[in-house]
C-alpha cells in the first residue's frame, strides 16, 4: 500500500462494447458538482431490460499492488451482467492520486470522494431497469471504507460486502504516507473523528458481510474486534492462509451473497 498514489486503470475495454455473450461493458464519465468527472465502467446485460427489473451493484475497487483502479471488480460486475445485473465501477481518486498532506484538506478530500461515490450510486441508480430495491455496495480496502460511510448514509443501498477496511479513516493515511507519531498522529486522527467507517457499518445489521484475512499485514484483531463491537449482526468471515489481495474463494463467497440478497430473497418476498 506505502507508495502506491496512482492509478493504472489497466485492461481497459473499449467503450460499449460486448466482453461475453449477453454482456456489454460501456466506458462512462460521471459528473460531480465541484469536482472533476469520475470514470466509471457501466456493465450490463445486452438489450432491453422491463423498468426496475434488474439488480444494482455499485463496486468500489482497493488502493493495492495490483488492478489498482476500476477494473479490480470488472471479472464479478461481468459475471453478474450474465446473470441480469447492472453494475457501475467508479475510480477512486483519494488516496490513490494525491497523497495525504496531514491537513484538514485531507478531511476535505475524504468528503469530496464520498460525494463522488454517491454520484456513482446515483448513475446506477439512474439507469431504466435498476429495481432500486435491490442494490448492492461491494468495497475492498479504500473502497470498503467509504462504502460504509456511502451506505450509512444512503438508504438507496440495502445489502453490502466490504473486504477488510480498516476501522479508522486516517489511521493508514499517518502510518504509510506521513509517519506519524505521538500526540502529532492523535491529533491527526481526530480530524476524521466523524468520518471513521467503524462507526458508520451497521445500519444494514446482517445485510453486512465483512470479509476478514487472517494474514493480513494491515488488518489486525483490533480491527476485527472494533467492527464487531460496532457492527454485531454483520455477517462476517476469515479466510485462512489469505492476505490483504484476498483469493478465489473470498471471491466465490462474494458472489453468492450477492445472487442470495439480491436475487434468491427478492424472488420469495415476490411470490
Amino acid at each position: 500500500m506505502a507508495g502506491v498514489s496512482t492509478t493504472s486503470d489497466a485492461a481497459r475495454p473499449a467503450a460499449a462494447r460486448p466482453v461475453a455473450s449477453g454482456v456489454v461493458v460501456e466506458d462512462i464519465s460521471i459528473p460531480v458538482p465541484g469536482q472533476d468527472p469520475v470514470q466509471a465502467y457501466l456493465v450490463r446485460p445486452a438489450g432491453a431490460l422491463k423498468r426496475h427489473s434488474a439488480p444494482g451493484v455499485l463496486w468500489l475497487h482497493w488502493l493495492g499492488e495490483i488492478n489498482n483502479d476500476r477494473s479490480e471488480y470488472l471479472p464479478e460486475a461481468i459475471t453478474l451482467a450474465g446473470e441480469g445485473v447492472v453494475s457501475v465501477l467508479p475510480l477512486g481518486y483519494f488516496p490513490w492520486v494525491p497523497n495525504p498532506d496531514g491537513t484538514t484538506g485531507d478531511v476535505t478530500l475524504v468528503e469530496n470522494q464520498v460525494a463522488a461515490f454517491r454520484r456513482a450510486l446515483d448513475r446506477l441508480a439512474a439507469v431504466r431497469a435498476v429495481d432500486d430495491d435491490r442494490i448492492a455496495l461491494v468495497g475492498h480496502d479504500y473502497g470498503a471504507m467509504y462504502g460504509a460511510l456511502l451506505a450509512d448514509s444512503d438508504h438507496r443501498i440495502s445489502t453490502m460486502v466490504l473486504q477488510a477496511p480498516d476501522a479508522l479513516m486516517g489511521n493508514w493515511f499517518a502510518q504509510f504516507w506521513l509517519q506519524l507519531e505521538g500526540p502529532e498522529r492523535d491529533a491527526y486522527l481526530a480530524l476524521f473523528d466523524d468520518l471513521n467507517p467503524v462507526d458508520h457499518a451497521a445500519r444494514l445489521g446482517d445485510q453486512v458481510y465483512i470479509q476478514w484475512a487472517e494474514e493480513d499485514f494491515y488488518i489486525g484483531q483490533d480491527v476485527r474486534d472494533a467492527y464487531a463491537a460496532s457492527s454485531p449482526d454483520a455477517v462476517t468471515k476469515l479466510y485462512p492462509r489469505q492476505d490483504h489481495e484476498f483469493r478465489d474463494s473470498a471471491r466465490v463467497d462474494r458472489l453468492d451473497w450477492l445472487r442470495t440478497h439480491l436475487v434468491t430473497r427478492w424472488l420469495r418476498k415476490a411470490r
